[in-house]
């Protein structure tokens, strides 16, 4: 399943709650795969990053991402 974060949460994503939000859907969700989608994202804060990389590797679910910046990458 395909997930537009920028479309859902605005193209600044600033928060960890956000991060930690965007990941409790989806496990709630019976799907068990799903592609961020991170075109429309314009700009991502560390706190952000950090707690949506750590959610999403506490998850049970598949989740990977598509075009995400360098620059949020490496983060």
């Amino acid at each position: 399943m395909l997930i537009n974060v920028g479309a859902e949460f605005g193209k600044n994503l600033e928060t960890s709650e956000i991060a930690i939000e965007l990941v409790d859907i989806l496990n709630k969700i019976p799907e068990e795969e799903f592609i961020i989608d991170f075109k429309d994202v314009m700009y991502v804060t560390m706190n952000y990053a950090q707690a949506y990389y750590t959610a999403k590797n506490e998850s049970p679910k598949k989740i990977s991402e598509i075009n995400i910046s360098d620059e949020i990458r490496v983060i």
